[in-house]
């Protein structure tokens, strides 16, 4: 079918926990988009499906699901360990893919589903990261690509997410997620990428922290603050750091340093700017997580990525090298954090 003459995006999603949910949740209230299955094994994911999505068609097994001709587009909210797969195997039966980030853990696996998605140019593939849709960083990237601020010096970026009880599947899912680095400050890194332009080359990266809110996390070589910096063949410096245990809520912000001035996003912990005034004072109510912080931008981003599939839409935002490129740094901060020596990023 010719992109042009198709009407509805039929997503089917792989997934759906939280940020499953996130998605499903938005596509229901997007016009051109028709979630037509979902494929999750755990028990209380299903009932929430049926009951909030009951046309759709639940499955267990994604071998089946996959050959559902009423997918034209596979979501992909599973976890990372199966990006590849799932994105794989969605493009073996014709589909369009989307992968929430990041590609992969492993720096190969990631370039090779890049490279993978070139033999099919027939079909969009892409992974999600939802600050590129954020109104506030679209507008920051014009600003540096005017040269409003000049050339570009240095990126600070923070991710400050917010603190959840050491529960069982929580550790369960740190454990398994590569590291704070790529599951978390990833999405600095690919909102770096974004913001200075594609044609800059990383070239080392050096990290340190430490793992004191939630010791375990030190038995995976992981911690819970950390800092980074990577160095560009540019003469460009990334730092970035990263928590998981932010008491207040969540807060991110990004600084970028030009030569003739800079650029601020969110460098007050604001979010959704709200004041409570009582004869105590005023309290300051930050944003409780990452999903409710970019709430917008998790919309539009379904929204473009529609566009692209529907009408070829070419200025759609999403970039699967940079992806890549971003788990090669997240994966050489990893390592520099685990080993305390400098890494080279090829």
């Amino acid at each position: 079918m010719v992109a042009s003459e198709q009407k509805v995006m039929r997503v089917g999603v792989v997934g759906a926990g939280r940020i499953g949910v996130v998605h499903i949740t938005n596509m229901l209230s997007t016009r051109f988009v028709e979630v037509t299955a979902v494929c999750t094994v755990v028990a209380h994911e299903q009932k929430w499906v049926r009951e909030t999505v009951p046309g759709a068609t639940v499955y267990s097994d994604f071998d089946s699901f996959i050959k559902d001709s009423s997918i034209d587009v596979v979501w992909i909210c599973s976890p990372t360990q199966f990006h590849q797969e799932h994105v794989t195997k969605a493009l073996e039966a014709g589909k369009h893919a989307f992968t929430e980030k990041p590609l992969s853990g492993d720096e190969k696996t990631a370039w090779d589903m890049y490279h993978l998605s070139l033999k099919y140019p027939h079909l969009k593939v892409a992974c999600g990261f939802v600050r590129r849709f954020a109104n506030v960083y679209i507008e920051a990237r014009k600003a540096i690509a005017s040269g409003a601020i000049g050339d570009v010096i240095a990126v600070r970026a923070s991710t400050a997410d917010c603190f959840i009880p050491p529960t069982e599947q929580f550790l369960n899912y740190i454990k398994h997620s590569g590291g704070i680095f790529v599951d978390c400050n990833i999405h600095d890194i690919d909102l770096s990428l974004f913001l200075i332009g594609e044609d800059k080359t990383a070239q080392t990266a050096y990290a340190t922290g430490t793992s004191l809110v939630y010791p375990k996390f030190a038995e995976w070589g992981d911690g819970d603050n950390v800092h980074g910096i990577v160095k560009f063949k540019e003469d460009l410096v990334f730092n970035i750091y990263g928590t998981r245990d932010n008491l207040h809520g969540h807060h991110t912000y990004t600084e970028i340093i030009g030569t003739k001035g800079r650029i601020m996003v969110n460098g007050e912990p604001r979010g959704l700017n709200v004041d409570i005034s009582t004869d105590n004072g005023t309290k300051m109510v930050p944003t409780q997580d990452h999903q409710t912080m970019f709430a917008d931008a998790f919309k539009t981003e379904v929204e473009h990525f529609r566009d692209w599939v529907l009408f070829d839409r070419q200025d759609h935002g999403f970039n699967l090298k940079d992806a890549a490129k971003a788990v090669s740094i997240g994966v050489a901060l990893q390592n520099s954090f685990r080993s305390g020596d400098v890494e080279h990023i090829q």
